[in-house]
């Protein structure tokens, strides 16, 4: 697999993030599917040399490259107002994160792209390992709420690699290996493949009905509505545009249909890129649809 951080210049896939009402029947989902599952944590913010709640939770779902997050409202925080109000339009995927070696810099190619930037955030939550705990720390660059109709849009920088990418969750019963790519619905894909291109600094390109932007490691991937339902089975389930589903690379697709049987999970065959593949909508929980293929 590639490098699990980014070198200089280069933009990956870092992570995505499904907002849900409540944690446990979301996680509950995800571990149906065979992932194993980080423990609940408190998100945290470091503001004036003080440690303040960004009003948000998670667990995660660790992969060799990148990750995919469940992230709830664990208190009362602009943050988590405004994943309240994603929820309003639907349970589901809210939040694609790009990760960078330099989180300033982003912030200054946004400026100057025409992106409306917020301050840069000094993020942190405790993580214990070894019997030790210490904070996961990482600093986001991101936009104005409201500048993506997506959803949250952001670039990081991880600091702790060793605290968020632990050895001892990147075996997943289900064989899951990488976050390869992060699929939108939109009536136009003109429109996000431009705005999209602006943030990531990558040029967009068209491959039959599918626009795609290719990144350093991972792709984004923006198609019609009825493309996408013809294709893949994928019925979007809020506003438009919208992210709608993440590909998961495994190891063996096998392994993955025996794993999905024994968790009742249902799924469909379906094609990517010319390659078998399968396809499972996610229960109204967590929301919105993974698509595996193999490693």
């Amino acid at each position: 697999m590639a490098a699990q951080l980014p070198g200089p210049g280069a933009v990956f896939l870092d992570h995505v993030a499904h907002f849900v009402p409540a944690m446990e029947p979301a996680a509950d989902a995800l571990e149906r599917c065979g992932f194993r599952l980080t423990p609940f944590t408190v998100q945290t913010n470091r503001e004036g040399g003080a440690t303040v709640p960004s009003g948000t939770g998670n667990r995660c779902a660790m992969l060799r490259n990148g990750y995919v997050e469940i992230l709830t409202a664990a208190s009362d925080s602009p943050l988590a107002q405004q994943l309240r109000e994603r929820l309003a339009d639907h349970v589901g995927l809210h939040l694609a994160a790009f990760g960078t070696a330099d989180a300033a810099a982003e912030h200054e190619r946004l400026a100057d792209s025409g992106f409306a930037t917020l301050p840069l955030v000094d993020m942190r939550r405790p993580v214990t390992l070894a019997g030790v705990t210490e904070d996961a720390r990482f600093t986001i660059c991101r936009i104005a709420h409201g500048s993506m109709p997506e959803g949250r849009t952001q670039f990081l920088t991880h600091h702790t690699e060793h605290l968020v990418w632990r050895p001892d969750y990147l075996d997943h019963p289900n064989g899951a290996e990488a976050l390869d790519a992060l699929w939108l619905a939109a009536a136009d894909p003109a429109e996000p493949a431009e705005r999209f291109a602006r943030f990531t600094g990558r040029p967009a390109r068209h491959e039959g009905a599918v626009t795609a932007i290719g990144l350093d490691r991972g792709t984004i991937n923006i198609a019609t509505p009825d493309h996408l339902k013809a294709e893949l089975g994928i019925v979007p389930a809020g506003d438009l545009p919208g992210f709608v589903a993440t590909t998961i690379a495994v190891a063996s697709l096998a392994r993955l249909r025996a794993c999905l049987d024994a968790g009742g999970v249902a799924y469909r065959p379906v094609t990517l890129a010319g390659a078998a593949a399968v396809a499972v909508t996610l229960p109204g929980a967590i929301g919105d649809t993974m698509l595996f293929g193999e490693v």
